[in-house]
């Protein structure tokens, strides 16, 4: 009989995050101890077979002060493609976890709980998934929701939600920028005001309800620091000493609060042995593999400079990584998240020259050397997919020296639209891409410019692209063949 061991739900969460054929990764968040305080936060994690009300496993992991309250733990030796449920809690001690009762055996009353599924093999044939970006905030408009009205940037995720649960496959939710505006309706500077925004955001019920469920994939873009970030704000000796300052601290403030709630149920997050270290990250680019497909992750935000020569999206370090993972499968399905766009460029100057130079295309130098090298190496059936534009479309990108060499960019964005979206006649759809020799666009269409998501679909050799709207209306569907 178990014990009955009284627990807390999450109060963020919980987030199915990285998982293979035999891993997960799951996190949650837990509180402050009330006052007197001086107790500290734990979470608590059961892992159970389908259909089973015996835990098969079970663990305890700290949730930190500095942290947020937030943590991940990871279960390992699970059966592929194999659906699993799970209960998660928090609850308060003021022992050390070896002094607590072993979690398997009890009965959590009060906890969170879902179910996920996990991966196919590696090389296993079938592959479908979701992206998109840019949740984008209507100010006010959470205050509204307590007197009844719906939430509108959480809608789309209810119907993300109603296609799992209606059997329609779906291997992963990827979330390829702005999970939050820090800088709307006002800037956030500080680590506290960086996690309000967080547990706001991640707390909308249709979006944490579909987390719990899908093995969830993120990374960063420029609003979940400041508006078109890049590294001159803090290193550009033209600016005053105490701007520089201010935007480091800025900078610090966001890049921790994004490691506690988007990081560290990623696959950026190393494990180690040292007890406490629940942050071991060294890079904020990661890889990771679901069934046919490869995935690279880049990082645009924290190694970019405008002012370095050439300008740099990312470092040398970084490209390299790139490059050897190219190499690794030339032939094999490969996605590139690019939280902004390779290409399309969009038809901006003057005074709106920095929007357009905040994408790929202000930085022509290292995007023309990467487009050399894929062609060069015959890197083929590689799509790159992209945001922070706030519309959707695809595009197809040639060489004209080599024929056989084809590129695709798809663009997902956004989850909630705002006002005001571009016109599709702002983008450079047709003729050779700005500024590099050799590649030419070809061929693009789907253009939306309301809130919605794009559902990816693989059956060899073909990728099947559908862009649905918020409420589930498909307004756009092609087929892909990536080998000709």
């Amino acid at each position: 009989m178990a014990l009955v061991f009284p627990v807390k739900p999450v109060t963020v969460g919980p987030i199915v995050g990285h998982t293979t054929d035999t891993t997960v990764r799951l996190w949650g968040r837990g509180e402050a101890a009330p006052p007197p305080g001086g107790q500290r936060c734990y979470g608590v994690a059961q892992l159970l077979e389908a259909g089973s009300t015996t835990p098969a496993q079970a663990s305890y992991f700290k949730l930190l002060p500095e942290d947020d309250y937030t943590g991940s733990v990871d279960f390992s030796g699970l059966e592929p493609g194999k659906p699993y449920a799970y209960r998660m809690g928090y609850f308060y001690a003021d022992v050390e976890p070896n002094l607590l009762l072993p979690p398997v055996g009890l009965e959590l009353q009060g906890a969170s709980a879902s179910v996920f599924r996990t991966a196919s093999p590696p090389g296993s044939a079938e592959l479908s998934f979701v992206f998109g970006s840019c949740r984008h905030p209507v100010p006010g408009l959470e205050r509204l929701v307590n007197v009844g009205l719906p939430e509108r940037g959480d809608r789309v995720f209810r119907t993300i939600l109603d296609q799992v649960e209606g059997g329609r496959p779906t291997d992963l939710l990827l979330m390829v920028g702005d999970q939050i505006y820090s800088d709307i309706p006002t800037q956030n500077r500080t680590f506290t005001e960086y996690c309000a925004n967080y547990r706001s955001s991640f707390a909308q019920p249709n979006l944490r309800g579909l987390m719990s469920r899908l093995p969830t994939y993120m990374v960063l873009d420029d609003h979940e620091i400041a508006n078109n970030w890049s590294m001159d704000q803090v290193y550009d000796p033209a600016l005053p000493i105490d701007q520089r300052a201010a935007n480091r601290s800025l900078f610090e403030a966001a890049l921790s609060a994004y490691r506690c709630y988007q990081v560290v149920h990623g696959p950026a997050l190393e494990r180690t042995d040292e007890p406490g270290r629940t942050n071991a990250i060294t890079r904020y680019w990661y890889t990771f593999q679901k069934g046919p497909a490869r995935f690279f992750v880049m990082d645009l935000r924290t190694e970019r400079f405008h002012r370095a020569r050439p300008p740099e999206m990312i470092s040398g370090v970084q490209l390299e990584a790139l490059h050897e993972w190219l190499k690794a499968d030339l032939g094999g399905l490969k996605f590139v998240v690019s939280s902004v766009p390779l290409f399309p460029d969009m038809k901006l100057a003057n005074w709106a020259a920095f929007e357009r130079d905040d994408k790929w295309a202000g930085f022509q130098l290292q995007r023309q050397k990467l487009l050399d090298f894929m062609r060069d190496a015959g890197v083929r059936r590689t799509v790159f997919l992209s945001g922070d534009v706030h519309c959707s479309l695809w595009s197809e990108l040639k060489s004209t020296s080599r024929p056989d060499f084809r590129l695709y960019s798809i663009i997902s964005s956004a989850f909630s639209a705002p006002a005001f979206s571009p016109p599709g006649f702002f983008f450079e759809t047709k003729g050779i891409l700005d500024g590099q020799t050799d590649y030419v666009l070809t061929r693009h269409d789907g253009y939306t410019a309301v809130s919605n998501f794009i559902r990816l679909s693989w059956s060899e050799p073909t990728l099947q692209v559908e862009i649905f709207d918020r409420k589930g209306q498909r307004l756009h569907e092609v087929s892909l063949n990536l080998d000709g």
